[in-house]
């Protein structure tokens, strides 16, 4: 059955999106996530998600890529808690859950890893990020550094 359900993550931004006129830290480090997984698919950035019948719920980011057309979309809440809202409904079996699932995923480990550099960049260590992709099943492994 199609539905655009939501998915909680344990990601909490700013409450309030810009600070001093600028965005927020936090939203920031959002937005280059879902920029880099945008990226990264070959899809493009969007402030909305389609259902099956094609009906648009607005989010505060989504994420579009030809493996999984509706999108993936990214919502934070008045407390600051993020979710994903997407239709993975698929009768066709074009693998929309695995795809729905693989860009939330990627977008959770990009802020995360984000967040740490940042992290040891501001408490002056010299970071360092590699990224690599294990096959088969496509394990995806991020390694932050931070060296004094």
């Amino acid at each position: 059955m199609s539905v655009v359900s939501s998915y909680r993550t344990r990601i909490r931004l700013s409450v309030s999106r810009t600070v001093g006129g600028e965005l927020d830290p936090t939203w920031r480090l959002m937005q280059e996530a879902v920029e880099a997984v945008a990226e990264e698919y070959g899809g493009r950035v969007t402030d909305h998600v389609f259902d099956y019948f094609g009906n648009r719920t607005r989010c505060d980011f989504a994420v579009v890529t030809d493996a999984f057309p509706r999108g993936v979309g990214i919502r934070v809440d008045p407390r600051g808690e993020v979710s994903f809202v997407y239709d993975n409904y698929d009768e066709r079996g074009r693998g929309y859950r695995r795809a729905a699932a693989e860009i939330a995923e990627r977008v959770v480990q990009s802020y995360t890893a984000l967040a740490v550099a940042k992290a040891l960049a501001e408490m002056n260590y010299a970071v360092s990020v590699e990224e690599g992709r294990e096959e088969p099943g496509g394990i995806r492994a991020v390694v932050v550094r931070g060296e004094l």
